[in-house]
């Protein structure tokens, strides 16, 4: 079965977009799947300023669980 575990950074693109998806999980600002996508946009500097917003909108914990932030 192959490893399903997310590869090592090895180029500085890799190791920042390591990093911010780091902090971005451990704000919980979205969920774990939105953060894998997030995460490979980042490694492959894919992402528009339209698609970061609409991961965050949908990806975010307080939001899919119904719960509004005050």
């Amino acid at each position: 079965m192959p490893d399903q575990t997310t590869p090592v950074p090895s180029t500085p693109d890799e190791q920042l977009a390591e990093k911010i998806t780091e902090a971005i999980g451990a704000a919980k600002l979205v969920n774990n799947e939105r953060l894998s996508r997030i995460r490979e946009g980042l490694r492959k500097g894919s992402l528009s300023s339209a698609e970061w917003k609409l991961l965050v909108e949908l990806g975010s914990p307080s939001k899919a669980e119904g719960n509004q932030r005050p």
